[in-house]
């Protein structure tokens, strides 16, 4: 599709959508920002960070959506609407997608955490890191929180979020300025994140008109009635055993059928699993969760 038939199509959508049907989208798309909101408020963010993630989301989903059609600064803001001088300081950023920025922001995290913790002096106060292997030195650090990470790479992360500085003396030295991680682990805040996007994203494809194959499954089932006492603790471990069972027995039935790919794999000397790898393979899996929400409500609020 030519940028010009990307601008004219969105420009049709955007023209025919009536102003109950705009309503009904925004409507949803504040109902499922409520829990995300929520927590992000609760660790520390407010409307402007929130807004700036906003911003970068529609220019990423602009380019994957219309990658012919979103490659200067003018067609980018024409397809999101956002300001001319906003989106070129945006296109500085959108090198790095949501999920690896997730990922390192993340070690990001892990990293302060087992500084703070772990790299101290008698005072508590965290110790300033040499560069060079050895005990108690930034490399030493990375090795205990980030894995096989380069540390030379994550060093220059730390340093782009401004939690890092170097000394005159060479050394790595934690700064002052806050980084949110909450009472919570980074990693559970990164679990949501892709829980809630994964489930998004299947709703996002079954509800793409486009689409070239069948729906992904997608159920859920709901009291119409509202439970309580031992009702409601019946059905919550009922859910849980079966919601736990099931899931046991998809990940047996995977690993079953893994265990024979790896096999043939073996004695016919195959490389790894990625250059192996049909171009229609796909990282697949299934969710199952719990909610609940209160029966009652304010009746004064209902007219």
């Amino acid at each position: 599709m030519s940028p010009q038939e990307a601008l004219s199509r969105l420009d049709s959508l955007m023209n025919s959508m009536g102003d109950h049907a705009r309503a009904v989208y925004l409507a949803a798309f504040r109902n499922l920002m409520l829990p995300i909101v929520r927590t992000a408020m609760r660790h520390g963010l407010a409307y402007d960070d929130l807004h700036e993630a906003l911003r970068r989301s529609i220019a990423e989903c602009a380019q994957e959506l219309h990658p012919e059609g979103a490659k200067s600064q003018s067609q980018l803001a024409i397809l999101t609407g956002i300001p001319r001088p906003q989106i070129k300081r945006l296109q500085a950023t959108l090198d790095v997608g949501a999920a690896e920025e997730l990922s390192n922001l993340t070690r990001v995290g892990r990293l302060i955490v087992g500084w703070q913790r772990d790299f101290v002096g008698p005072y508590g106060v965290t110790l300033e890191l040499p560069l060079e292997p050895g005990e108690h030195s930034f490399p030493d650090l990375v090795r205990r929180f980030a894995g096989q990470a380069n540390p030379a790479e994550v060093l220059e992360d730390l340093k782009r979020v401004g939690v890092v500085e170097i000394t005159a003396a060479g050394r790595a030295r934690l700064t002052n300025r806050p980084y949110i991680t909450g009472r919570l682990r980074p990693e559970s805040i990164e679990r949501m994140s892709w829980v809630i996007h994964d489930l998004a994203e299947t709703l996002d494809f079954n509800l793409n008109p486009d689409r070239k194959c069948p729906a992904h499954f997608e159920r859920r089932m709901y009291t119409h009635e509202p439970l309580a006492g031992h009702l409601l603790e019946g059905f919550r471990q009922l859910a849980t055993e079966e919601g736990q069972g099931f899931l046991a027995r998809l990940d047996s039935w995977l690993t079953e059928q893994l265990k024979e790919i790896r096999k043939r794999r073996r004695k016919s000397g195959a490389g790894n699993v990625a250059s192996e790898a049909p171009r229609d393979a796909k990282h697949v899996g299934v969710g199952v969760y719990w909610f609940e929400k209160d029966a009652f409500y304010d009746d004064s609020k209902e007219n």
